[in-house]
């Protein structure tokens, strides 16, 4: 079990350097807030595979860290890294399911923020006019979900 000060100055530090990008934001230094939102996501995402009491919390803060991060990196014309981003935080949540040891424990987290990752980058894809690769992720998003839990039939990422 990770020791609850480390995390702390981690979720510390996620704040500050958040804090700190969100001001850049607000100023409209874009390129220092995403650099800085960027950050944030290389902050937690080391912290998604470790076992700790604050899974469900750092697993939320990581889908904000790279959904300030994709939003920044669009509003700069990098659609590119944009899309990354959106997709990342979807496809690492994605990969948390396969992981045994945390499954029955995070399940209802990890869907919680699956449904919200997927809500973003779909509407990010439509705007893009990427139409097949949003129904590709949609697809593939449910056959993963039904194979790491074969008695989940709901699709939830359904509008």
């Amino acid at each position: 079990m990770i020791q609850a000060n480390m995390l702390q100055d981690i979720l510390n530090q996620w704040e500050s350097y958040t804090l700190e990008a969100d001001a850049f934001y607000h100023r409209h230094e874009l390129k220092q807030a995403s650099k800085g939102f960027c950050r944030t996501v290389d902050l937690l995402e080391p912290w998604l595979d470790k076992e700790h009491k604050e899974i469900q919390r750092v697993m939320r803060l990581f889908v904000l860290s790279c959904h300030n991060a994709a939003h920044v990196l669009a509003k700069q014309g990098k659609h590119k890294e944009a899309e990354y981003y959106y997709s990342h935080a979807h496809f690492r949540l994605l990969s948390m399911l396969g992981q045994n040891n945390k499954r029955s424990r995070l399940l209802d987290g990890v869907l919680l923020e699956l449904k919200c990752t997927f809500k973003q980058l779909k509407r990010y894809l439509l705007i893009k006019h990427k139409y097949e690769l949003a129904a590709n992720v949609h697809e593939e998003s449910v056959r993963v979900i039904r194979q790491q839990f074969s008695d989940y039939a709901e699709d939830m990422f359904r509008a």
